[in-house]
């Protein structure tokens, strides 16, 4: 079983190999948890899900903060 943990726009995730060709996520933002699984032959394909997940999730922060006003 392969463990990695790294960091993307300074938010840290952990991917683990659970079986061949399955992977397990993990990440915090804000507080918020989200986990889940991805299929992928090869962990660099896995990594770069996770780190499409967090961008959207980040973009997704950004949108339900206030504006400031002008």
């Amino acid at each position: 079983m392969k463990k990695l943990i790294d960091r993307h726009r300074d938010i840290q995730y952990t991917l683990t190999n659970i079986e061949p060709d399955l992977w397990s996520w993990s990440f915090e933002i804000n507080g918020k948890i989200k986990r889940g699984t991805t299929r992928a032959r090869l962990d660099l394909l896995a990594q770069r899900r996770v780190c499409t997940l967090i961008d959207r999730e980040l973009k997704g922060v950004e949108r339900g903060k206030p504006k400031k006003p002008d």
